[in-house]
């Protein structure tokens, strides 16, 4: 039985599904032909997407998802997914924490994880939930208190967002 080596190391290799995005002038298109999903931009999994690859290249002013048919999101909406974005960049940990901080399971990271898994609606009572042994040091509980804030602040910044899109 003769097996491809190159298909079996491929096999072996974890592969990260990435979508294709870069800046072309003021847009920052983003690739959909491999993605798993039809490009609507007022799905969950478009929103989520769209939110990620900004916070992850940066802000633009407008955004161009990459089809067959080429859909633009501008004005209000593309300011909104510019605003989340933001949000999304702010909310992880800044510091390349070691030792005992990088596997603390209220690491800030971990916490935010969970917040953004579900977004457009985030968890926010699950992510609360992962800081309710808080304790230990002083470093400590600096740390849950900054994540603690940093999540209300999410929640805030996203129901302002709301609100601005909703208003008459």
């Amino acid at each position: 039985m003769d097996l491809d080596f190159k298909q079996i190391l491929q096999g072996s290799i974890k592969k990260e599904r990435t979508v294709e995005h870069r800046f072309e002038g003021d847009a920052l298109v983003i690739g959909c032909m491999d993605c798993g999903y039809a490009p609507e931009p007022g799905s969950k999994e478009c929103m989520r997407c769209m939110v990620d690859r900004m916070a992850e290249a940066g802000g633009a002013n407008r955004i161009v998802l990459r089809t067959g048919r080429d859909l633009e999101i501008s004005g209000e909406s593309g300011q909104a997914i510019k605003r989340m974005a933001s949000m999304r960049r702010c909310s992880t940990s800044l510091t390349r924490d070691k030792g005992r901080c990088k596997r603390c399971p209220m690491h800030r990271n971990r916490v935010m994880d969970v917040a953004w898994q579900d977004f457009p609606y985030p968890n926010y009572l699950g992510a609360r939930s992962l800081l309710d042994g808080a304790g230990g040091d002083e470093m400590c509980v600096r740390c849950t208190a900054s994540t603690m804030r940093a999540l209300a602040q999410m929640e805030s910044d996203l129901e302002d967002i709301r609100k601005r899109l909703v208003r008459p």
